[in-house]
């Protein structure tokens, strides 16, 4: 009777045990509430001087004979070129443009290639975790069913004491939970596997679209630059020669937007931009000599959009940080900026890096690291590089790509 009895309060034990062990993984995960930051603007307050009418309307007509001069320098720029030239050049601009593109191809088909060996790699490692913690529970589903529940029940009653029994119980009930877990995560495992399988057979199949896009854009650049080398051998000499002016400052623009984008994406520090109005970036008695998307012209027979504002000047008249930030860059530019520095003010709102650039300087005064005011004195204005006067060049970028600087000058 007693054995029976003892039987009875083992069966209920190990009834316990199974519900106890399932009950086990359910879980509930407390939402927490998130604070948010709040960031508070400044807006920067600035004195302007009065200017008289008389000096305005001397400003306004230097401006207009400024904009005379540029529009008659594009009328002789063009009479200059000959037609065999501008088709050269026009040709030269679309092998730029497939060959920036066939680049951005290559460097997405790289990035494919290093995805799928990170993906089967990972792949392969699930894989292995999941053979393994599945042999494992086969093997205790094998001894399971040989020898069934009562090997249980045979730990339990052949207990010596009460401590015996409870040491016992509690081990039996280490090893359901143990397994219950293990079928947890070969479930998660797999759903892991497959999630990572797709994943890679997809990335295999842009790999292919991508490939074949590089494939055409080679034979589209290597036909087009044959045809190029063949025209530019009919040129006569002269035009040969202006050819390879023109050919050389467009190279010279590429490498010198290439390095500000570099210096752009290079800066890593965490700033925030606290927007308002940024200030004049030199004497308020200064004006636009060229403005924001002007048509230029470096040299004979090239014509490019302003990137920037160009404010006329005296050698040696200040320029000034036009925002709080950290200075990125500052050194002579060969590419035809010149004495060049790029201001960091860091992220706006929108999680948008804002840059500023003032080039042609005389003289450098700030270094690579200094944190700047906003109007700090930053160089002296000059006519370095590629200038023909005194002036600063003005650019304001925003995740690299420039935009209006007239957008975030004050009115005055």
């Amino acid at each position: 009777m007693k054995n029976k009895i003892a039987q009875t309060i083992a069966v209920l034990i190990l009834t316990t045990l199974i519900l106890s062990s399932c009950l086990y993984y359910v879980k509930a995960e407390d939402s927490a509430t998130k604070g948010e930051n709040s960031v508070n603007n400044e807006n920067t307050n600035q004195t302007s001087n009065s200017v008289n009418t008389l000096s305005l309307n001397e400003q306004k007509e230097q401006v207009e004979q400024e904009l005379a001069k540029a529009e008659e320098q594009l009328t002789y720029v063009q009479e200059e070129l000959s037609e065999s030239i501008v088709q050269l050049q026009e040709m030269d601009d679309k092998i730029r443009e497939y060959q920036k593109t066939l680049d951005q191809v290559n460097k997405e088909y790289q990035d494919l290639q290093q995805k799928v060996s990170e993906s089967e790699a990972q792949l392969a490692e699930a894989q292995e975790k999941y053979d393994k913690k599945s042999n494992l529970l086969k093997k205790r589903l094998v001894a399971i069913y040989k020898h069934g529940e009562t090997k249980y029940l045979d730990v339990l009653m052949n207990s010596r004491s009460i401590i015996d029994f409870v040491s016992k119980y509690y081990a039996v009930q280490r090893i359901a939970e143990m397994d219950a877990k293990t079928i947890e995560e070969l479930k998660e495992t797999k759903t892991n596997l497959e999630k990572i399988n797709n994943e890679l057979e997809e990335a295999k199949a842009q790999m292919k679209i991508t490939k074949i896009e590089a494939e055409k854009q080679t034979v589209v650049l290597t036909n087009t630059r044959t045809v190029y080398e063949n025209q530019k051998n009919s040129l006569s000499e002269s035009e040969k020669q202006l050819n390879a002016q023109i050919e050389t400052y467009k190279k010279q623009q590429e490498e010198l937007e290439n390095l500000i984008q570099y210096t752009i994406n290079g800066s890593t520090y965490e700033l925030k931009y606290s927007g308002g109005v940024m200030i004049w970036p030199t004497l308020e008695s200064s004006y636009i000599t060229s403005p924001y998307g002007s048509r230029l012209h470096p040299i004979q027979g090239v014509v490019k959009n302003h990137d920037g504002i160009d404010i006329g000047g005296k050698t040696g008249d200040p320029v000034y940080a036009s925002a709080d930030g950290i200075v990125i860059y500052s050194q002579f530019n060969t590419g035809g900026y010149g004495n060049m520095i790029m201001i960091d003010h860091g992220l706006n709102a929108e999680g948008v890096k804002i840059v500023t650039l003032y080039a042609h300087g005389d003289k450098l005064l700030k270094n690579v690291g200094d944190t700047v005011k906003q109007g700090d004195i930053i160089m002296e204005m000059g006519s370095t590089g590629n200038s023909t006067g005194p002036h600063v060049h003005f650019e304001v970028r925003k995740n690299g790509s420039h935009v209006d600087p007239k957008n975030y000058l004050s009115a005055n």
